[in-house]
């Protein structure tokens, strides 16, 4: 089969996957819905059919215009405000993810480039793409956010709600 044809129907059954996975009305139910169609898809025909080779730059592309366009300028202004807490959280989670990376490294279980992305805080979208450009291991990166965005998605309403509840702290 040639590519063209591979990424067609790879488009299709995710596609129907992000569809479906948009209807669960869950954060990030659509990327997650055609993610899980495209790997059931590979599972059930037990193939990896090659995709053209300018896609993966392309998608980047797309990407990056998706998440430049969630700039809004007011962000700036809210962002006055909560500097250092985000500042601090950001290096809090960046600092925690490179330890974890060290410790994966240093007991050999992963290389550093596959550690560090698949520890790193940043989003998905963003990390698998990095991995793909770099010498890190794409799959397990994804493993790594997949289950973290599952994780979260399905742990924090529960979460949230222990938090309000017991330390009377209400969302804004």
């Amino acid at each position: 089969m040639n590519a063209w044809t591979s990424l067609a129907i790879y488009l299709a059954v995710g596609a129907i996957g992000g569809y479906l996975g948009s209807q669960a009305r869950l954060p990030g139910g659509t990327i997650i819905g055609a993610m899980l169609a495209v790997i059931a898809l590979q599972l059930l025909t037990q193939r990896h059919w090659d995709i053209p080779r300018g896609y993966v730059f392309v998608v980047q592309i797309l990407i990056g215009v998706m998440v430049g366009l969630t700039f809004q300028p007011q962000m700036l202004k809210t962002l006055h405000g909560v500097a250092i807490p985000v500042v601090s959280s950001t290096l809090i989670l960046v600092a925690t993810g490179l330890a974890t990376a060290l410790v994966l490294t240093r007991i050999g279980l992963l290389d550093a480039a596959t550690a560090y992305l698949s520890t790193s805080p940043g989003a998905m979208t963003a990390m698998i793409p990095l991995a793909v450009e770099s010498q890190a291991s794409p799959p397990v990166v994804l493993a790594f956010h997949f289950f973290r965005v599952v994780f979260v998605l399905v742990t924090a309403p529960l979460l949230l709600k222990l938090t309000e509840t017991f330390l009377s702290i209400k969302s804004p």
